[in-house]
């Protein structure tokens, strides 16, 4: 114990560079067994998974060829039972004319493998009561009732072609052909975990049994039934079909890839599994298990099971008679020595991949070891260029070889800090101009209120007095120019007022284009825009915005008669309105003016401030829009390049959420 813990302090003693490589190896190691477990597991998984997914569209498959069989017997019956007239023999009763059927039982070389044909074990004519009246493959005994026969009683009782799986005594597959009874008797074979089956040999056979009535067609009556059937007692045909279709016959180190059995109860009837001793396993018994879940329960069953002398991944589908009773079993299965061998390949591929890379990565880890410390000093004077105050800082791609994407990711953090910082002196200088303007519009407010009143009095006495001199005093001129003068200070007072006020009109609903419309209804027939080409760029179906529509008309008449001024009444004027968001409108007012100077540009916003020559304007003009903008929630900026024209743009935000509209160009000069 305690050189375990002289150990463990031994290992927190470590340097940096090598505790980060032992950590490295340790990290490696623990990956590289769970990876490996991981692996195991999903192969074996999905290993299984795809053999199962395999057997159930074989048995698909398998049951469609069994099913296919059976309609093939049925076919036979019903082509014999139309193509020859029956319906005479049995009224005349000539037993000699029915001999013809004999040619459709199956002799000794029509069993043999590959013969394409259909036969038949065994044809029987009844009439409508079910008495024979000739047996095909038996001519000697007839006259029995074989009306207790389930499928030729629902054939009679119902007038239908029916076909089933049925189960037929010995004794009565003897009285049909006593040709069967080599195939008929079966003996059974106890094999360990096999189902529980007292008796020694079948005392039944599995027959595919198919009935036709035969019908009047003058009265519509039941004559007779033509019925018959294939013993599928030692019968490959079907199972080799099954084997020949499924699995093509392909074989994995001498052993058959895929077999398929039919079984009579629990018992094997027709198959192509074979023995130790190279022979067909008939008469060999289903596993307890299987025969409890398919034949007692009814259910599909698909799993891993021991086949006479192998293991298969199998599965098991029930067949059952006309009553839907449980009489025996269709199987198919795969060799898992394939997808074992398969799985174990994959397995020791995985295991072998993931130990190289657990090498390449603790080679890899030691080289990472030098270089993270020497990257960890780079950065640290980096980190502490940034804390000074240096945001231009970059790593250099030679200091860092090898390692881009850090040096990017580094000297993008130290951009974005610029940037940052940038963009918060900008909104440092915005926020000092909103602080300006706010002042100077609280400022003018107060002085406009405090001159107003003095200027009224002097209006109000000059005038008084002006109406008491008589028409040819001297004094009269100087009057009249003090009123002019005191009106002029009233209009810049008014100005000032304007500039600080919320608009007086009442905020309604409205459209901005019908409002840019309006106020060039106003000025363009003016001398000064007559050598000016106006262009109109409005978004229809615009949302709707709150607004003064007075104030704003106000507004624009301002930047238009600005923008012919700047033009000196030669130029292009371009309004376009579109929305910026679903919150915002955009409004645009460009001209082919000489611009503003951007020393200049920031402070045209301000009262009093106008880069007009002296006497052609008061400098309201412009504060008292951005006094008017900012109290409908908008903003309004400037933006210039010399020699090529001024923008002027406005942002107001819509009252309720709109479509997107198309933009409609006209131009009026």
């Amino acid at each position: 114990m305690k050189i375990d813990d002289k150990r463990i302090r031994r290992l927190f003693k470590l340097d940096l560079q090598s505790r980060l490589v032992f950590g490295f190896l340790i990290a490696t190691c623990l990956t590289g067994i769970f990876a490996t477990i991981i692996s195991i597991w999903t192969i074996n998984r999905s290993t299984i998974a795809e053999v199962q997914n395999r057997v159930r569209l074989d048995i698909n498959t398998a049951r469609m060829i069994y099913n296919h069989s059976l309609e093939k017997t049925a076919s036979l019956i019903q082509f014999t039972a139309e193509g020859y007239d029956l319906r005479a023999l049995i009224k005349k009763q000539d037993i000699a004319g029915m001999s013809y059927m004999k040619a459709l039982i199956r002799s000794e070389a029509a069993t043999q493998p590959g013969n394409g044909h259909v036969f038949l074990d065994m044809l029987t004519l009844v009439d409508a009561g079910g008495k024979v009246l000739y047996r095909a493959s038996n001519p000697a005994i007839r006259g029995d009732d074989l009306f207790s026969d389930p499928i030729v009683r629902n054939c009679i009782e119902k007038k239908i072609a029916l076909a089933s799986t049925e189960l037929m005594s010995i004794e009565d597959i003897l009285r049909e052909n006593p040709a069967l009874s080599d195939r008929a008797l079966t003996g059974i074979i106890k094999t360990p975990l096999s189902a529980e089956i007292k008796e020694d040999k079948l005392t039944e056979g599995m027959v595919m049994r198919a009935a036709y009535p035969i019908i009047d067609r003058q009265s519509n009556r039941l004559v007779g039934v033509l019925v018959g059937g294939v013993l599928i007692n030692k019968d490959n045909a079907i199972v080799d079909k099954i084997k020949e279709t499924v699995y093509h016959g392909e074989k994995y180190k001498g052993q058959e890839m895929g077999v398929a059995t039919i079984f009579q109860g629990g018992v094997r009837i027709s198959t192509n599994v074979m023995t130790k001793d190279n022979e067909r396993a008939i008469g060999t018994i289903l596993s307890k298990e299987v025969y409890d879940r398919v034949i007692k329960e009814g259910e599909d069953w698909v799993g891993r099971a021991f086949v006479v002398k192998d293991w298969y991944i199998t599965t098991y589908t029930p067949i059952v008679n006309i009553d839907r009773k449980r009489i025996g079993v269709l199987y198919t299965g795969i060799l898992e020595a394939k997808y074992r061998d398969i799985k174990w390949d994959l397995i020791w591929t995985s295991i072998g991949i993931t130990t190289l890379g657990m090498l390449i990565a603790f080679i890899i880890s030691l080289r990472l070891g030098n270089t993270i410390i020497r990257r960890i000093r780079i950065l640290k004077k980096a980190t502490e260029a940034i804390a000074a105050g240096n945001l231009d800082y970059q790593l250099s791609h030679d200091k860092i070889s090898s390692f881009d994407i850090l040096d990017e990711a580094f000297n993008d953090m130290a951009r974005s800090l610029k940037d940052r910082n940038d963009q918060l002196q900008k909104m440092h200088q915005q926020l000092a101009k909103i602080e300006k303007l706010t002042a100077l519009g609280e400022m003018a407010a107060s002085v406009a209120h405090e001159i107003n009143n003095p200027l009224g009095g002097i209006l109000l006495f000059s005038n008084i007095v002006l109406e008491d001199l008589p028409e040819d005093s001297p004094m009269r001129e100087n009057l009249q120019k003090i009123i002019y003068q005191t009106n002029r200070c009233k209009e810049i007072v008014q100005g000032l007022l304007d500039f600080a006020r919320t608009p007086t009109g009442e905020m309604l609903p409205l459209q901005i284009n019908e409002v840019i419309k309006t106020s060039l209804k106003l000025i363009k027939d003016q001398a000064i825009f007559h050598g000016i080409k106006i262009e109109t760029r409005l978004t229809e179906n615009l949302p709707e915005t709150m607004g003064d529509w007075s104030r704003l008309e106000e507004v624009f008449l301002n930047l238009f008669i600005n923008a012919a001024d700047a033009m000196k009444g030669s130029g292009k004027l371009t309004i376009t309105t579109k929305k910026r968001s679903d919150h915002f409108i955009r409004i645009s007012i460009t001209d082919t003016g000489e611009g503003i100077n951007n020393e200049l540009l920031s402070r045209i916003f301000e009262p009093f401030f106008t880069t007009k020559a002296p006497g052609q304007g008061t400098g309201l003009g412009l504060s008292i829009a951005y006094g008017i903008i900012r109290k409908h929630n908008g903003t309004i900026d400037a933006e210039c390049k010399p020699g090529r024209g001024t923008t002027f743009i406005i942002t107001l935000p819509v009252s309720s959420a709109d479509a997107n509209g198309n933009v409609n160009h006209t131009v009026c000069t």
